[in-house]
């Protein structure tokens, strides 16, 4: 018997009703089941009691990990970072990734947990040490200063004198081991903010001649002359200048690097930068990516590269673009691929010259600096990427080169200096490498380009910024956030 097309679209009417039905009531039941199968997200107590008081203690004050009411954080000092360990965990030590067990909200409401506690209790970090064990010296620890504003970078002008930066757009004089009042005037602007906060003072450095021409090098953040319609500030780039000290105040200033307008960014991560002069006078410095990673690769832009100079501005006909007549390329560019180098310095032997930079989520690195050389930001890398995944799958590729030496985690390399003081005749040329956010110093021993051994001289004083050996012999460290400067000496002189 054939199919009656009147009865067929009938039924298939009714079936379509029911259906249309059925899915109704099975979302409407969804709405109010759904709350009651979800669970909800718990309450930061409800989180720390759950999954972190076995290792932390039930009241912050440690056991198997740290106390989070000490005043010292071992990982990172920022609201940012102290997110990204718990989700992410830290790679090399017991504390392990949560973000596949807590939610976003938890996650938040766990570190607000810990941060209120400690604020209530009002914790202050303790001060730094007064001596510090290490395998050759017992090191005495001098305070010379306290409550500066983020010092970042410090040099010695004569046997009395140095001159160091603070990040808010101040040069500061230390005379006899002591600060002096009143800050030199006449300075650069500083980058400010829409918060009124002022930023961008990073490097500097005495020229070798300096007992001759009184030139002092400055590296900082410049901020654009002209705003551009409906961004929120004005953008800024790194710049080089060159000045004197006369009578307290900045004078003979001198552009001797300028960024061109069209690089100016609005984001401030990564700038940079340290400053180096070699035993033939070339002026280095270093610029980080900031924050646009691919731009490492490009000769074209200055971001994520060493920068090699001369003490007036002008472009060395050595450097490797510039004498391969490379279309494009930068002529100050000395070598690329770099993240965010925060160290330089140069082997009181060989001559080389080596950097240190940071890597994302490990993969700090120390590398040596040849002319031309690309280090390999972002294509290889032995960090992870923010969320804990490989940031790229390679770790080597044709014509990039491998770090001299690495450290996982991240301990936020900064500064390096080579130990040439004679109060420390056993550490002659060891390197000394800075860590931020692992708030120490470490001495490296190298044997031609191979690291052989690494030993902590000094931990739990805050985030060192800067080391610079002072004329005679003294250890200089800048300590930023906690705005120390302090002085290491060796309890019994040699």
């Amino acid at each position: 018997m054939g199919r009656n097309p009147r009865m067929g679209s009938a039924m298939e009417l009714r079936f379509s009703n029911q259906m249309l039905d059925c899915r109704f009531w099975m979302v409407l039941g969804a709405l109010f089941l759904l709350p009651l199968l979800v669970q909800a997200d718990r309450s930061g107590e409800e989180v720390y009691n759950l999954y972190c008081m076995q290792c932390h203690g039930p009241n912050m004050e440690g056991g198997q990990a740290a106390s989070f009411i000490d005043g010292v954080w071992n990982y990172g000092s920022g609201i940012g970072q102290h997110r990204r360990n718990i989700a992410f965990g830290i790679i090399g030590t017991q504390m392990v990734a949560w973000d596949k067990v807590l939610t976003d909200p938890e996650i938040d409401a766990v570190l607000e947990y810990i941060l209120e506690a400690e604020a209530n209790l009002k914790v202050q970090p303790p001060p730094p040490p007064t001596h510090f064990e290490t395998e050759d010296y017992r090191l005495n620890i001098e305070i010379l200063a306290e409550g500066l504003q983020q010092p970042w970078g410090i040099t010695f002008l004569d046997k009395r004198t140095a001159i160091f930066t603070e990040f808010d757009g101040k040069l500061r004089l230390l005379v006899d081991n002591k600060v002096v009042d009143q800050p030199i005037s006449g300075t650069p602007a500083a980058l400010r903010r829409p918060s009124g906060n002022k930023m961008g003072f990073m490097d500097i450095a005495a020229d070798p001649n300096y007992t001759e021409n009184g030139w002092i090098y400055l590296t900082y953040a410049h901020e654009a002359e002209h705003p551009v319609q409906g961004e929120p500030f004005n953008r800024s780039a790194l710049r080089v200048v060159r000045g004197r000290i006369r009578n307290g105040s900045w004078v003979d200033e001198e552009i001797i690097y300028s960024t061109a307008p069209k690089h100016y960014l609005l984001n401030t991560g990564h700038i940079g930068s340290r400053l180096l002069f070699d035993r033939e006078g070339y002026l280095y410095f270093s610029t980080g990516d900031r924050d646009e990673m691919m731009v490492a690769q490009d000769l074209n832009v200055p971001y994520g590269k060493i920068h090699r100079i001369y003490p007036d501005g002008s472009v060395p006909e050595s450097n490797p673009f510039f004498a391969m007549g490379k279309v494009g390329a930068l002529p100050t560019i000395y070598a690329y691929g770099s993240r965010n180098a925060q160290g330089l310095a140069m082997h009181p032997v060989t001559g080389d010259i080596w950097s240190t930079e940071h890597g994302q989520m490990g993969g700090d690195e120390l590398n040596k600096i040849e002319p031309g050389v690309n280090l390999g930001w972002p294509v290889i890398t032995l960090g992870l990427d923010r969320d804990n995944t490989p940031l790229t799958p390679y770790k080597e590729w044709p014509g990039m080169v491998q770090p001299k030496h690495y450290w996982t985690p991240s301990p936020a390399i900064g500064a390096i200096e080579f130990c040439t003081s004679p109060l420390f005749p056993k550490w002659e040329n060891n390197l000394l490498v800075a860590a931020l956010k692992h708030k120490n110093i470490r001495r490296l021993v190298l044997e031609g380009d191979k690291v052989v051994k690494e030993e902590f001289i000094l931990r739990d004083c805050g985030r060192i910024r800067d080391i610079s050996t002072g004329p005679d012999g003294s250890i200089y460290v800048l300590v930023d956030l906690r705005g120390f400067i302090l002085r290491l000496t060796p309890d019994t002189l040699p």
